[in-house]
């Protein structure tokens, strides 16, 4: 069996180009770059992993009955270097090359080399990574950060891309309106904030208010069993609501028709288009339009809908929840911390001059603390949701290394200064 000691010349790199952005090689990308065909009969190809040090993968592969070679690749923002310790150099891609890299093609012909991509983490002179913890076995090569950083922003990866709509920039605070006083009959009307995943794939949405039918106790202090959701203004022909509540009605069904946005799959991260992003501006601003008014509601929960096809069944106490949303508006706040090999920045909320970490939670639009969850604050711009969810996704904590905080990175960290408050910790 060959050795793995052997270390590729970088001049000896042949480039193949990945699918513009992303990290997939296809079929088609590496027939254009060799004659090589694999035979119309089997063709026997073993391909098993060495190691991967120094951003180099190291893969053994073994055509035929011919000994082993050693196939080095390594993965950069556009392009996958591919060498060998036989043939390949920068004007040709060897047989080895060729059959190894065709043979890690999916059912899809094509590969995603993602996972390989480690810019800068790795140690020239030993080849090894302080921060990442690398498995190699049987089920074959994982790479992980190690649990003690966090996600690591990487050349290349996806930044905000903002969008500002019509949104209030000066948002005067709202003053509650008092109690209601609610009509003595019974089923008592209450509200949910409807709420789903946004990377479901149950008929996606963003939050929305909707009115809801239920059984209160005999002190009236909460509702004890669900009837039903109103999901139209015919609902509410047979029930005694107040003026109040008819206003507040008005702007849930209001809601209802922009909050729908396409179903992704489990495994894709939201990303909403231009459209998405309008409706989500325009429903932010209902959200503040109905924020006094829900606070002189009394039966006010939370409600994880599953999806929008689910909505019409009788609602279920297992997806209800209790809420409150807080007069107070939060003041977003990023930290800028030197962490001598790497920055880290970490998203807070500001709430009556105090700090806060927010709760690791997928309510769009909103921001609660880990000190009381249950209280939710409405953010105050459809930027503000755009930057809560980027950093959601990192759970509110991104790193990146001294030698990649350049270019589109620094640029963005700039932009937030002029946006948010930014406290550098050194």
């Amino acid at each position: 069996m060959t050795k793995a000691s052997q270390i590729p010349n970088p001049k000896n790199f042949y480039r193949l180009p990945f699918e513009k952005g992303t990290f997939e090689l296809t079929e088609q990308t590496l027939n254009l770059n060799s004659d090589f065909r694999k035979p119309n009969y089997f063709y026997s190809i073993k391909v098993r992993n060495i190691h991967f040090r120094n951003e180099i993968l190291t893969l053994g592969v073994k055509l035929e009955d011919e000994q082993e070679k050693l196939i080095y690749l390594k993965v950069t923002q556009h392009e996958l270097l591919v060498s060998c310790n036989v043939d390949t150099d920068s004007g040709y891609l060897s047989r080895y090359a060729y059959f190894g890299l065709l043979s890690l093609l999916d059912f899809g012909r094509k590969k995603c080399f993602k996972k390989y991509y480690w810019p800068d983490f790795f140690d020239p002179k030993t080849g090894k990574s302080k921060f990442l913890k690398i498995y190699n076995d049987r089920m074959g090569l994982d790479i992980y950060i190690k649990p003690k950083y966090p996600h690591f922003y990487k050349p290349g990866d996806k930044l905000i891309k903002w969008h500002r709509g019509n949104e209030n920039s000066k948002r005067k605070p709202a003053t509650p309106l008092l109690t209601d006083e609610l009509p003595s009959s019974e089923p008592a009307i209450g509200y949910f904030i409807a709420d789903v995943k946004l990377s479901s794939i149950h008929s996606n949405h963003y939050p929305f208010l909707v009115p809801f039918l239920g059984i209160p106790t005999k002190d009236k202090q909460r509702i004890k069993s669900y009837v039903s959701i109103l999901l139209s203004e015919n609902d509410l022909q047979s029930i005694d609501i107040t003026p109040t509540q008819q206003q507040l009605n008005a702007i849930c069904f209001r809601m209802r028709k922009l909050a729908p946005v396409e179903s992704r799959n489990w495994q894709t991260e939201f990303s909403p288009n231009s459209d998405e992003k309008e409706n989500g501006s325009l429903l932010m601003e209902l959200w503040h339009e109905a924020k006094p008014i829900i606070q002189s509601q009394k039966y006010i929960h939370y409600y994880n809908t599953h999806g929008l096809v689910y909505l019409p069944r009788r609602p279920s106490r297992n997806w209800v929840r209790s809420c409150a949303i807080r007069t107070e508006s939060p003041k977003l706040v990023i930290l800028l911390i030197d962490k001598g090999e790497y920055y880290l920045l970490e998203l807070r909320f500001r709430v009556n001059k105090k700090l806060h970490i927010p709760e690791k939670t997928d309510i769009a639009f909103f921001i609660c603390g880990t000190t009381d969850p249950k209280k939710l604050y409405l953010l105050d711009r459809f930027t503000d949701y755009q930057l809560t969810s980027y950093f959601a996704m990192y759970k509110y904590r991104l790193a990146v290394l001294k030698c990649h905080y350049r270019d589109e990175l620094k640029d963005f960290v700039e932009k937030l200064a002029t946006d948010f408050e930014l406290i550098k910790n050194q």
